[in-house]
């Protein structure tokens, strides 16, 4: 890498911190996953760049050996300036039990430094958020990079800063802004270290409003956002030059849009990558020049191309405002068939208006034309959605209202809707044993598909 590029990432001017900043990460991990996400490594590297201290840690909520009290017994342990220390957590669906148990404990245990949000529990919440949270002192809404940093670096109690709210003050509802162009690579900055799986983005944010979802921006005001193609480049590059990394999950809600995803599978390329590539891609905005180069890249790689479908029924569609035009997603799939261009289809059960007929004839619509696998997730009411604020007027029933803990195939502390006014609870239980079976499906389908490594 050249000179410059390194000098970028790694110097910056010195910076006085007032305060201790303690940042954890709790997260939802496989066994492939790397030792930090990529949302952490990204925080941790802007607050590096600014030459800030800082004491993080991941854990990983899943794992039958977490303990809510290895945490809190870490903060304080760490909390080595009392009062003066700001400790900032990720609030994410998966660890929301967690949270609402570690922030009274540290509370109860006699920590008074400022506690610090943020994440999507945070950031698609425009009123009220306090009250999910009546322990926390400060919120941060949209992207925390430089908010975060400027909160730590400020000599005021509660500077002014975009997208930050502080307890008890009013609410202006808005996101924390950020220069792409001026903010440190997780990877380059050396964050992320090389392993066989990683993430990684070249944009963030979503051209599209379905309202299940919370990758779209969670402010009006903001823009989806892409790294500089510069940088994307460079860290290809790095990619490239570490033949360890032969698996990445390409995080881009929407791949296929914007300005530079054709240059990126253009300059994998020509690197001749040889690992597996998995793209979120939108059918309805594929190209022949997109699978063109996808084709190419699968002279030497493996290219995924993994397509959110969710339904084909209309009336299912226009309520969670996910329109899909089904003429156009019959010819993609046909055209990566022909191409030999491996597929991935994600579909929903538990839609309003859903019935057991309608998602087995999704599953059939997919079969039929040939997807290569299926794949079917359960509906979440993630917090802020439009979904959500509708609950009670569709009549979704979700999992935590409940009276018992346990409910089959449901993941421990993460509410799904399990019933509403179209399906009951039985007729969830046959639609999530459907979704299993096809398990099934995709390891035929997986049998057939060429094999793509050289």
């Amino acid at each position: 890498m050249r000179r410059t590029t390194l000098q970028r990432f790694f110097t910056s001017a010195p910076t006085t911190q007032r305060r201790q900043l303690i940042m954890i990460s709790l997260d939802w991990t496989r066994p492939k996953d790397p030792p930090m996400s990529l949302g952490h490594a990204s925080i941790l590297a802007n607050l590096k760049h600014r030459n800030l201290s800082v004491v993080e840690r991941s854990f990983a909520v899943n794992k039958p050996e977490f303990s809510t009290k290895e945490v809190v017994d870490f903060i304080l342990h760490n909390a080595s300036q009392k009062r003066d220390c700001d400790l900032a957590l990720g609030a994410f669906v998966w660890n929301e039990p967690a949270i609402q148990t570690i922030i009274p404990e540290l509370r109860r245990a006699g920590f008074t430094g400022r506690i610090i949000l943020g994440g999507p529990q945070i950031s698609y919440v425009k009123n009220g958020v306090e009250n999910y949270y009546p322990h926390a002192d400060v919120f941060i809404r949209g992207y925390a990079e430089e908010a975060l940093a400027q909160l730590v670096m400020s000599h005021e109690e509660k500077p002014t800063i975009p997208g930050v709210h502080y307890a008890k003050e009013p609410d202006l509802g808005i996101s924390a802004k950020i220069n792409f162009d001026d903010s440190p690579s997780p990877l380059l900055s050396g964050q992320i270290q090389p392993q066989r799986f990683i993430r990684w983005e070249a944009q963030r944010g979503c051209p599209f409003h379905c309202s299940f979802c919370q990758h779209r921006e969670s402010d009006s005001s903001q823009q989806r956002r892409h790294f500089q193609k510069s940088r994307i480049m460079q860290e290809i590059e790095w990619i490239c030059a570490h033949p360890v990394i032969q698996d990445i999950a390409v995080l881009d809600p929407t791949f296929n849009s914007g300005p530079n995803y054709l240059s990126i599978l253009e300059e994998f390329y020509k690197q001749k990558y040889q690992g597996k590539l998995s793209f979120q891609a939108r059918m309805e905005m594929v190209i022949p020049e997109f699978l063109d180069s996808i084709e190419r890249l699968n002279q030497s790689g493996e290219a995924v191309l993994e397509f959110g479908l969710q339904t084909i029924h209309r009336n299912e569609q226009d309520v969670i405002q996910r329109p899909n035009n089904l003429r156009k997603i019959i010819k993609v799939l046909s055209d990566t068939k022909e191409r030999k261009i491996p597929t991935e289809i994600s579909l929903i059960f538990g839609l309003p208006g859903q019935t057991v007929e309608s998602f087995q004839a999704s599953i059939d619509f997919c079969k039929e034309h040939g997807a290569g696998k299926i794949y079917a997730f359960p509906l979440m009411l993630l917090r802020g959605t439009p979904l959500h604020d509708k609950k009670n007027e569709l009549g979704l029933i979700e999992s935590s209202d409940f009276h018992f803990d346990e409910i089959p195939r449901i993941q421990k502390g993460i509410p799904q809707v399990v019933a509403s006014r179209s399906f009951s609870f039985d007729e969830w239980q046959q639609m999530a044993q459907m979704a299993a079976e096809l398990e099934e499906y995709n390891l035929q389908t997986s049998t057939d598909l060429p094999s793509f490594r050289k």
